[in-house]
């Protein structure tokens, strides 16, 4: 895939076909900055460089349980990995404007991260009616690079959430309506007021889904701490479990394609020999707290 990005601020007046810009991706329900929708099931993510470079360098062993990044774009640079999809490999992709209301977000600007960007899978593609789990995973958030004041503020938040004693925290969820339940849509503010029982509470809600829909959240939740637990140096500080599950189930809708998990937002995230960060010996016990606690959740 090549990306020709122009900023909509610079166009002058020139035509631009509504097919080219991008769009708002309706879906997110945690993160700093807003993700856009790019064609056939990707989205393009602003990142800071770190988070951006570890799509690039990451180990193999870790890329089975995060989304598929396609390319990384760094100014006018694109780089499209090898192992992209294939529509990313085959087609490209031209004129891509970013609209204003986008390059002009005070996040953005503020943090630099108008310059970068990555392109990743969407995990709700080509489903109808999305029910979305963002869970802050892990007993730390912050990163090795982190300043003295953001870390005492990242500890003093795990330490007064459930992060220090259960390994997850709320920072997002939307589960649609249907016929017999109103929607329920839950904040990160929200998220950090819950204690163990009103998260237990939310997450019961949020996996009210039919029982082998339920067995398939279990297995890939297994898969997901199984690679955790066979791998050595990794911490995940500040990454999230995105869980997707699909509300309206035909039977002709294959079960594989009902629930998708990945592990995202690595920006704080560290492996041995990662750009001089200190190097962790053993496995990420705070991740893998995390996964035991939604694990022991969604048992029934």
């Amino acid at each position: 895939m090549v990306l020709n990005i122009k900023r909509a601020s610079s166009l002058d007046g020139a035509t631009v076909n509504v097919q080219d810009v991008l769009k708002p991706f309706d879906h997110q329900v945690g993160g700093h900055t807003p993700f856009t929708s790019l064609p056939n099931g990707h989205l393009l993510k602003p990142c800071v460089e770190r988070e951006l470079y570890f799509y690039q360098k990451m180990p193999k062993s870790l890329k089975s349980i995060a989304p598929l990044c396609c390319s990384t774009i760094q100014g006018s640079s694109v780089s499209t990995f090898d192992d992209s999809c294939v529509n990313c490999r085959q087609h490209q992709l031209e004129n891509v404007v970013i609209p204003e209301s986008i390059e002009g977000s005070p996040i953005l600007n503020k943090r630099k991260l108008s310059k970068n960007f990555i392109v990743l899978s969407d995990l709700t593609y080509r489903m109808k009616s999305p029910r979305i789990l963002d869970l802050k995973l892990g007993t730390r958030q912050h990163g090795d690079q982190a300043t003295v004041a953001k870390i005492a503020c990242m500890t003093a938040k795990c330490q007064s959430t459930t992060s220090a004693a259960l390994g997850i925290r709320l920072c997002g969820m939307k589960r649609p309506p249907s016929e017999s339940q109103n929607q329920i849509s839950i904040n990160k503010y929200e998220g950090r007021q819950m204690g163990k029982i009103e998260l237990f509470l939310a997450l019961q809600q949020f996996f009210d889904v039919p029982e082998n829909v339920l067995e398939l959240v279990q297995t890939k939740l297994l898969a997901i701490r199984g690679v955790l637990n066979d791998t050595e140096r990794v911490r995940l500080f500040g990454a999230s479990l995105l869980i997707v599950i699909e509300s309206e189930i035909k039977e002709s809708t294959p079960i594989e394609n009902l629930v998708r998990i990945k592990v995202v937002d690595f920006a704080n995230a560290t492996f041995g020999g990662f750009q001089g960060d200190n190097i962790y010996e053993g496995k990420d016990e705070g991740s893998i707290l995390g996964l035991d606690t939604l694990l022991g959740i969604v048992k029934r």
